[in-house]
């Protein structure tokens, strides 16, 4: 196992930069100092072909970076998971847990926990994909729902 390498403080406000690991390609870097990570999308076969990655800036403002080719089709092709009440919240539903399957069969979760009183859903879409989403919410994520394109 290779352990991270510190290099200096490049993009200011304390953040610290690691080195790179890997070969040689196009050198890419975000444009502004970065305060908190949203999300991360990987798109890969064998190797990693696509990275998109968007950040909150210290200026508060939301960035997306996406970088490499389009290799790949692996794409959201089912979710499942459990709602039901949340006592220690005394909450009556919420979703409590929830999977993610690709159309290459990777495997995301399960991240919650599915209670005892929960009842499980499955959203399996065949040939067409989920891509997007839609909520109740308040504290907590209380119902989702799906947007599936054929």
């Amino acid at each position: 196992m290779i352990y991270a390498k510190y290099v200096s403080c490049t993009k200011g406000d304390g953040i610290i930069k690691t080195e790179l690991w890997g070969g040689n390609g196009t050198s890419h870097d975000i444009t502004e100092t970065p305060k908190d990570l949203i999300s991360v999308q990987i798109k890969s076969k064998d190797t990693i072909d696509h990275l998109t990655f968007t950040y909150k800036d210290t200026k508060g403002n939301q960035q997306t970076v996406s970088w490499g080719g389009t290799m790949g089709d692996d794409h959201l092709a089912e979710v499942s998971g459990s709602v039901g009440p949340f006592p220690s919240q005394k909450q009556a539903c919420t979703v409590n847990s929830l999977t993610f399957v690709t159309s290459e069969g990777r495997r995301g979760g399960p991240w919650g926990k599915r209670g005892k009183d929960d009842k499980d859903f499955k959203v399996p879409v065949g040939k067409g994909r989920i891509v997007g989403f839609y909520a109740r919410a308040d504290v907590f994520i209380s119902a989702i729902g799906f947007y599936i394109r054929p």
